[in-house]
C-alpha cells in the first residue's frame, strides 16, 4: 500500500522555523542578561540595594542620619610618669566608655618626659605600637620643675600640621577625671571662645571678691585655648615663660599669662570641678573645692585609690553597657 505524505513535507521553508526556534530563545535569554555586552545587570547580581533590601537589612540609626558637624577640638594631655601603666590603663577604659562628645573631638594623650629604664622603654613601646596615645617630652621627669612648661611649649610645633587644627589645649593629672562632653559643652557655651582662653577651676575658691590678678586655675586640670598655648611656644613667650618654671607649676603658669597679657578670658567652673569628697572619713568636710559627685561634673580630682575610681565610673554610669550573661556574675 502507497504510504500517504502531506504536501507540505517536500518543502525546504517549513522546517527552517522548527530549527530556528532554540537559537532564537538563546538570543532572548542574551539580551536579556547581556545587555552591556558581557556586564551582568546589576539586579541580578550585585549586592541588595536600600530600595530592594528587607527593612531589617536597611535599618539606618539617626546618628548615621544626621552627624553633628564637629567644631570643636581639643587635645588633652594628661600628666603622668612612664611606670604608671596601671593608671594609663583604667583611663583609657573611662575614657572610650563615655558617650562621645556631641559636635566634639577631645584627644587625650598620655604624657611624660625621656625613658630612662629598660623595661619602661620596652613597654612603652608597646603601648604606643598599641593605642598611639603617648606623648614623650625631651626633658628629665619631674613635678615641679619645668614640665608643665615642656609640654605646653611642645604642643603648638608638634601638632602645627594638624588639619583641621586644635582649638583648645589642656592638661590633666592622672587622678583627674573628665567627662568630655560637660567639658566640650562647657568650652562651647564661652562668648570668646577660641580667643585668650583660660578655663579651669579657680582658685581661691572661698573668698567673696577675690582679686582676679592673682587667682589662677589648680593644676589637676585646665585648658587653654590654642593662641595661649602658641604664644608659649613662640620666642617671647619662651623667653618670659623660661625663667619662671620652678615650683608649683599651676602658679608659674597663671604667671605666665599675666606676664605676656595672655588668657585675659578666665573661666572657672566653680562646683562642676572639684576634689572627690570620700564620704567614709570623718576628717573630710564639704568646701568649695571638695564635694559629693554631681550629676553636671566638668571634672572630678583626687582619685587616689581603684575604690574611688570604681565609684565615682559607677556614679557616672560607665558600666551602662554591662550585659548578663551565663559566663560571668557581678554584682555592684
Amino acid at each position: 500500500m502507497k504510504k500517504l505524505s502531506s504536501p507540505f513535507a517536500q518543502l525546504p521553508f517549513f522546517t527552517a522555523p522548527i530549527l530556528l526556534v532554540p537559537f532564537l530563545l538563546l538570543a532572548l535569554i542574551y539580551f536579556l542578561l547581556f545587555p552591556n555586552g558581557f556586564n551582568l545587570q546589576s539586579g541580578l547580581l550585585a549586592p541588595c540595594q536600600c530600595n530592594t533590601c528587607p527593612a531589617t537589612t536597611t535599618t539606618t540609626t539617626p546618628a548615621k542620619l544626621a552627624t553633628p558637624a564637629v567644631d570643636l577640638r581639643v587635645l588633652l594631655g594628661v600628666l603622668t610618669v612612664p611606670s604608671s601603666y596601671e593608671r594609663r590603663a583604667l583611663l583609657r577604659l573611662a575614657y572610650k566608655l563615655q558617650p562621645p562628645p556631641t559636635g566634639a573631638v577631645v584627644d587625650v594623650r598620655f604624657v611624660f618626659c625621656n625613658v630612662t629604664k629598660e623595661e619602661d622603654a620596652v613597654l612603652v613601646a608597646l603601648e604606643i605600637i598599641a593605642y598611639d596615645d603617648i606623648l614623650v617630652l625631651n626633658c628629665t621627669e619631674n613635678m615641679n620643675d619645668g614640665k608643665t612648661f615642656d609640654f605646653f611649649s611642645a604642643v603648638p610645633k608638634l601638632f602645627a600640621d594638624k588639619d583641621p587644627p586644635y582649638d583648645y589645649v589642656g592638661k590633666a593629672d592622672d587622678d583627674t577625671y573628665y567627662r568630655m562632653s560637660a567639658l566640650a559643652d562647657a568650652l562651647r557655651s564661652k562668648p570668646r571662645r577660641r580667643h585668650d582662653v583660660y578655663h579651669g577651676f579657680l582658685w581661691p575658691c572661698d573668698l567673696e571678691s577675690p582679686n582676679p590678678e592673682w587667682q589662677f586655675m589648680v593644676g589637676w586640670g585646665y585648658v587653654v585655648s590654642w593662641d595661649v598655648a602658641a604664644w608659649i611656644s613662640s620666642e617671647p613667650g619662651e623667653r618670659m615663660s623660661r625663667n619662671y618654671t620652678k615650683g608649683a607649676e599651676d602658679m608659674a603658669f597663671r604667671h605666665w599669662l599675666r606676664l605676656g597679657g595672655k588668657g585675659k578670658n578666665m573661666y572657672g567652673e566653680g562646683k562642676r570641678m572639684y576634689d572627690y569628697l570620700d564620704g567614709e572619713k570623718p576628717d573630710r568636710e564639704k568646701s568649695c573645692y571638695r564635694h559629693e559627685l554631681v550629676p553636671d561634673t566638668v571634672a572630678v580630682h583626687r582619685l587616689k585609690s581603684r575604690l574611688w575610681w570604681a565609684r565615682t565610673l559607677r556614679f557616672f554610669n560607665s558600666t551602662e553597657g554591662f550585659k548578663p550573661s551565663k559566663m560571668y556574675h557581678l554584682d555592684f
